[in-house]
């Protein structure tokens, strides 16, 4: 029996969380800096969730609404909450999961802790038959 590809071996782990306060043009000149086309937003306190930022959100909510990207904070535009995903899941399930949500991230958890982030295109990109 082969083995099952999981959500850790495809999990993106240099994600990177900010501040919801923060501007958009702060925001998506890191992640330029970074690479990534999506980012976690810190919960405000412990009665808070996780938020999560993506390109699509800044296209949609920032530019296609012909608002300035210095003036927007990342609360404004950001999806709340976000979905997670074990990082024992097998792929499969995590993409189909995903999907069923109509959402392309999620992040990863182990053991309580957040230690990464999982795409639909990172699933794709490294399934094999």
């Amino acid at each position: 029996m082969t083995d099952i590809l999981k959500v850790r071996d495809v999990m993106m782990s240099n994600f990177t969380k900010v501040d919801g306060v923060m501007k958009v043009s702060d925001v998506l000149n890191m992640m330029r800096d970074k690479n990534i086309n999506a980012i976690l937003v810190e919960p405000r306190d412990e009665n808070d969730v996780y938020g999560i930022m993506t390109l699509k959100d800044i296209a949609r909510k920032v530019i296609g609404e012909n608002r300035k990207l210095h003036e927007a904070h990342i609360y404004e535009i950001m999806s709340k909450p976000v979905l997670s995903v074990k990082s024992d899941m097998p792929v499969p399930y995590a993409a189909r999961f995903l999907t069923n949500f109509n959402v392309s991230y999620a992040m990863v958890i182990e053991s309580n802790d957040v230690i990464g982030m999982v795409s639909l295109n990172g699933m794709v990109n490294r399934w094999k038959d």
